[in-house]
């Protein structure tokens, strides 16, 4: 009976000691992955608004989701990357402008005033995070353009 016990007992050190030899194992162990690797590796993605224009972090949301790459979840917490919009709005001033112009109804002149506010985003940052180390993956920014220019009526470069 001591033999059976002693086999029993050597068994479960050699186990044991496979057990540790194999996570101590450099060969065995994951090896690090590069931030291009983690971005493909990556099946799920958070869209975050980290301030600015809700237009360009819209935009960006809707193409990552009809890409399909990745599935999108509702929290960071189930997410594989974070993909993070900034796009900083200034305010470009108000115009108000004042016409008269003849009432259809009572062909009498009517005066009409009308007042817009023209928002322009400077530039659009987009980052992606890795979830859970928080690492940098990927970085864009982009300064659009201004729909003016395509049309020659802003004097700056476009």
């Amino acid at each position: 009976m001591g033999a059976r016990r002693f086999s029993r007992v050597s068994a479960v050190f050699l186990f044991l000691a496979i057990s540790v030899a194999a996570q101590n194992d450099p060969a065995r162990a994951a090896p690090a992955l590069s931030p291009t690797a983690r971005l493909a590796a990556a099946k799920t993605a958070y869209l975050k608004n980290a301030g600015g224009s809700e237009i360009p972090f819209n935009v960006i949301s809707e193409s990552v989701k009809g890409w399909g790459r990745f599935q999108i979840v509702g929290t960071p917490e189930k997410a594989d990357i974070i993909i993070e919009v900034t796009a900083p709005e200034t305010n470009s001033g108000i115009a108000i402008s004042s016409g008269t112009s003849t009432d259809p109804r009572t062909g009498l002149p009517a005066e009409s005033t009308t007042s817009t506010r023209e928002l322009q985003v400077e530039r659009i940052n987009l980052i992606v995070y890795d979830a859970r180390s928080k690492m940098a993956l990927w970085s864009a920014s982009e300064q659009p353009n201004s729909p003016w220019c395509k049309f020659g009526f802003v004097s700056r470069k476009c």
